[in-house]
């Protein structure tokens, strides 16, 4: 591989989340440097230097576009809010969805290092938040591409989501009940600190296939932030310990005192469970860290309060997404999985479905009814996705001959086995397929995961 220099005009930087509190701030660090290639779920003004690609990374086809001539990709997505009208499913399986289809068309446009921002990993007790990111981290490091990891705990910084919550929580609460959580140890990075730490790494060698844990080493609790950031914003605040953790009413005025999302809240709030750790700053990155300690972060912060942002509005097309993680200790691969399907689906609901397939196009129908129910095309994939994908053209369930897709796909090589439906538009009105079709399909996946696990169980003991 050639060593590329920092600096160098042809190199090409591609940023996931590029739009974002973090991405946006590595931007203006980096736009002198590079040609840097923003990605972005809404169409935005290229200028310069920085061109904006809506990008769609639900779909492989679309990053694998964006990413044509990328040197180095930065990734800086976690998907804990909903893309469509209805989204059944959770982040973490979303993550893996999404990750997988970056680390593929990282691969197949030859890129020659990945940049994840993850986050820190407690020694035990690891919460779904930052489970989800350790195996996003597994998903880049099957490439075999040259990865960075870089684990921080909360930005600081005005605009980053974790920090604003807190400060609106001390702003908007005159007292605050501090459960057992808020004893809990944590780490601070602030901003800057964070930015010139993936300044650094891209395009250097000497960051390659590395985990950097991103901390300036000082031990501090979430009662301390609270405290610390109460007296700085000149707020006096009654706290009163309690002896428990109580998670569920936290999340609740967490949601409303802090003006966040309950999809971003809740996991949030979950990870304050976790002890992190609090290792000393690593060598690698020492003439990075300017700011040491979480007062010294705060006397770059207004005091006055954020003018909250307007809620981004998804689409009011009835657009639907699920995605499940399956069990699949058997390990089939993707064709056996999809037959399986196939073949299941009718036993399964014998007095209501049956199945009819013809070459590479697949029926439902419906028992006494003519016309099918679904009609879904098998689609031949160009490049080792590992995923078999039908696109939904017909039938009397869907609006019109385009409605999404269906697929079984294999994640970090076969590790983890994900079904997902994309981007699909229902013909039934909305309310009645919401609290009926959707609520089935849910049930039928979650039948077939308990399936594959009573095939594995048999052939255990074959």
């Amino acid at each position: 591989m050639a060593v590329l220099v920092e600096g160098d005009s042809s190199l090409l930087v591609s940023i996931a989340g590029a739009s974002g509190f973090i991405g946006s701030h590595l931007i203006k660090r980096k736009l002198a440097d590079y040609n840097i290639l923003g990605l972005s779920r809404s169409a935005k003004q290229s200028e310069g230097r920085l061109e904006w690609l809506e990008t769609d990374l639900f779909s492989f086809e679309s990053i694998n576009r964006s990413l044509e001539s990328t040197n180095v990709a930065v990734y800086l997505v976690h998907s804990m809010l909903p893309s469509t009208r209805l989204f059944q499913g959770n982040f973490q399986d979303t993550d893996l969805l999404l990750a997988d289809n970056f680390a593929k068309a990282c691969l197949n446009n030859k890129v020659e290092q990945i940049i994840y921002l993850g986050g820190l990993v407690p020694s035990e007790g690891a919460s779904k938040h930052l489970d989800s990111r350790r195996e996003v981290e597994e998903v880049f490091k099957a490439t075999g591409i040259p990865l960075t990891i870089l684990r921080a705990g909360m930005v600081v910084g005005e605009g980053g989501s974790s920090f604003e919550i807190l400060k609106n929580l001390v702003l908007n609460l005159p007292g605050m009940l501090m459960p057992r959580w808020t004893k809990s140890n944590t780490q601070t990075i602030y901003i800057d600190d964070l930015i010139s730490v993936i300044s650094a790494s891209i395009n250097n060698e000497s960051f390659f296939n590395k985990t950097i844990n991103v901390v300036n080493g000082e031990k501090i609790s979430y009662a301390e932030l609270i405290e610390q950031t109460a007296d700085y914003l000149d707020v006096k605040k009654l706290m009163i310990p309690v002896p428990i953790n109580y998670t569920s009413f936290s999340k609740l005025w967490v949601k409303i005192f802090g003006e966040g999302d309950y999809e971003l809240v809740s996991p949030l709030i979950d990870s304050l469970l976790c002890n992190l750790p609090c290792p000393e700053t690593p060598a690698e990155i020492s003439d990075f860290i300017k700011y040491k300690s979480y007062k010294e972060m705060l006397q770059k912060i207004p005091k006055e309060k954020r003018k909250k942002a307007e809620k981004k509005r998804h689409a009011q097309t009835n657009d639907v997404r699920s995605i499940q993680r399956l069990p699949n200790q058997s390990q089939l691969n993707q064709e056996e999985l999809s037959n399986e399907y196939i073949s299941w689906l009718p036993r399964y609901m014998k007095y209501f479905i049956r199945a009819e397939r013809i070459d590479d196009e697949l029926k439902f129908y419906s028992i006494g009814l003519k016309q099918p129910l679904l009609i879904l095309k098998k689609i031949d994939e160009p490049h080792n996705l590992n995923r078999v994908k039908f696109h939904i053209v017909g039938g009397l369930l869907c609006k019109g001959s385009e409605s999404g897709w269906f697929e079984f796909r294999l994640v970090c090589n076969g590790q983890y086995t994900l079904a997902s439906i994309n981007e699909f538009t229902p013909s039934l009105p909305w309310y009645i397929y919401k609290f009926s079709q959707a609520q089935i399909h849910t049930a039928v996946m979650h039948a077939f995961g308990r399936h594959l696990i009573k095939i594995s169980n048999k052939g255990a003991h074959l």
